[in-house]
């Protein structure tokens, strides 16, 4: 009575390439029949079949509409929540609460408010506008900017003189390693490789 065919060890181990071999050949002809059927089903409906991309494995596209954006306020709550977190992270003691404080209401006040925007969406807005208003709003605003900077700024100077080393390690590692995720979306919008995922 002969084996099966599965138990046969001589051919599984003198006859490994002849195996690959098949299974590639199958995975071939797989691939025409499906290549086959799509062109035919595409020639039937007047379909022009594309050649695959680079990224073929990945669903069509499709058009959902644009993505919900955050307003001010909530770019706000955002950057409130992470700079609890931090907070909490570092071990803000109560003796450099104050100067946590100062540092994130000034970090926070960076996040721009849309006031200015807003005048200019509406129509009524840009009804009352007058020659050279638009000019004048971008100069107020980069002013404004400029004196929340400075702001910022010397907020940091004292939160630096009252964090603790150990805190000022753990800052410097959190910056590290958020300064790499933003290269690496950079490196991702430019088609650069980064070599690992974010």
């Amino acid at each position: 009575m002969r084996e099966p065919f599965l138990k046969r060890g001589p051919f599984l181990k003198r006859r490994p390439f002849a195996i690959l071999a098949a299974g590639a050949v199958s995975a071939a002809v797989f691939a025409a029949s499906g290549l086959a059927i799509v062109a035919g089903q595409a020639e039937a409906q007047d379909v022009v079949v594309e050649p695959a991309g680079p990224w073929a494995c990945e669903p069509p596209d499709f058009d959902a509409g644009p993505a919900p954006m955050l307003g001010p306020v909530e770019l706000r709550l955002v950057a409130g929540m992470l700079l609890a977190a931090q907070e909490t992270v570092l071990g803000i003691r109560p003796d450099q609460a104050e100067a946590w404080r100062d540092y994130a209401g000034a970090l926070v006040a960076m996040v721009p408010s849309g006031d200015r925007v807003e005048r200019w969406l509406a129509p009524e807005g840009r009804a009352k506008a007058e020659a050279f208003d638009l000019v004048q709003d971008v100069a107020d605003a980069a002013i404004e900017r400029a004196d929340k900077a400075k702001r910022l700024k010397q907020s940091v100077d004292v939160l630096k003189a009252t964090l603790t080393p150990e805190q000022m390690a753990l800052v410097a590692k959190t910056q590290a390693r958020l300064v790499e995720r933003v290269a690496r979306l950079i490196e991702w919008q430019r088609g650069e490789s980064f070599g690992a995922p974010l």
